[in-house]
């Protein structure tokens, strides 16, 4: 999902690059065409451009909105439908107003993987899809559970969770116990999980509803929780005993399901300043095991008693101390006590490297 700023950032952006004009010509800035035809996609994940043409003055704007991910096939799914309610409400969660966009076109579109699509099925799939729009009563949205019901789940888990929003990704695969025939209800709502940590990969969560007219409902909701991180690859080959930055290190983003996943692997963040413990090959993730434990700015440089070399410092002019002896220990940046060698007092110094501090 998107960055809460870069939500902003795309909404600021449709405010102050043609909202007037449009506003003048009585229409949303941002129109979606929904395709009537069936798609075929050769990812997992189904992004908005993929089945809606956008109409928008700005291709920036239009580049931008329709790189949104609309929805994302399970392992056991070859085809979804996604309806023009479902694109709505991914709008709004992006960050839209209702009067921002403006969608036209078929109530829903089917989309297909590609790999499991030939140019015979692909055409039945069509027909079905357009015959089953056709028997769709104008004006009228069937409620579809799954989908609401991940968008309050993910809500639910961005609250209750510290976790940036581009990085939660849920797919609820399967609704049991919710009552089919329900169009309004007094009140809807996903219990806590009540775990410290997030929980990953097949979960079970209980919801409630409480309908008009009937008795409160307790329904189960089965969902896969991703997370998307920042994983260190080396950007080329990396020799035993060498730090860690970001001269040698790439950050490659990666989707993950599980926590033994998450965790196999270090990142980006967390590697740098790491000092690698055997070679790295080029591309190759970084596992705990292959780095110390201790970042550079945590190691020891300068012990206590032992001589370094201090220099002082004053604008251009520096003035260098030889065979100081150090009062305490430090790691690298850190400030160590001396005895100044002229003034005979305490002295601070920050740590430069194993031989050598500076007064500043």
């Amino acid at each position: 999902m998107r960055s809460k700023r870069f939500i902003l950032q795309v909404f600021i952006g449709l405010i102050s690059l043609g909202a007037v004009a449009f506003a003048q010509e009585g229409r949303p800035p941002v129109r979606l065409k929904v395709t009537n035809s069936v798609v075929a996609i050769p990812d997992s994940i189904i992004h908005l451009h993929q089945i809606a043409e956008i109409e928008c003055e700005q291709v920036g704007v239009a580049d931008r909105i329709g790189a949104i991910d609309i929805d994302e096939f399970s392992s056991t799914e070859n085809e979804l439908s996604i309806s023009s309610g479902q694109l709505g409400i991914r709008l709004r969660l992006a960050g839209y107003r209702p009067s921002d966009f403006e969608i036209v076109g078929p109530s829903s579109v089917k989309v297909v993987k590609a790999n499991h699509v030939s140019a015979g099925n692909a055409r039945v799939a069509e027909l079905r899809a357009r015959h089953l729009t056709a028997l769709k009563p104008a004006g009228v949205k069937a409620f579809e559970p799954e989908k609401y019901l991940a968008d309050m789940l993910r809500r639910n888990l961005l609250k209750e969770y510290s976790i940036t929003d581009s990085d939660l990704h849920v797919n609820v695969e399967q609704v049991t116990n919710f009552p089919t025939d329900i169009a309004a209800w007094d009140s809807l709502k996903i219990l806590p999980i009540g775990r410290a940590e997030l929980p990953l990969g097949n979960q079970q969560f209980t919801g409630m509803i409480d309908a008009k007219a009937k008795s409160e409902v307790v329904f189960r909701v089965r969902a896969k929780v991703s997370v998307y991180r920042d994983f260190a690859v080396a950007k080329d080959d990396i020799p035993a005993g060498t730090e860690l930055t970001f001269r040698n290190l790439k950050s490659e983003r990666r989707l993950v399901s599980t926590r033994t996943t998450s965790s196999s692997f270090l990142t980006y963040v967390n590697a740098l300043g790491k000092t690698t413990n055997k070679d790295l090959e080029k591309y190759a993730l970084l596992k705990p095991s292959s780095v110390s434990r201790i970042k550079a700015s945590e190691r020891i440089l300068v012990k206590r008693n032992t001589l370094i070399d201090v220099i002082a410092r004053s604008g251009s002019l520096s003035v260098e101390m030889k065979n100081v002896k150090a009062l305490s220990d430090g790691a690298l940046g850190e400030r160590i006590e001396f005895i100044h060698p002229r003034t005979k007092r305490k002295t601070k110094a920050r740590v430069l490297d194993a031989y050598s501090a500076l007064i500043d």
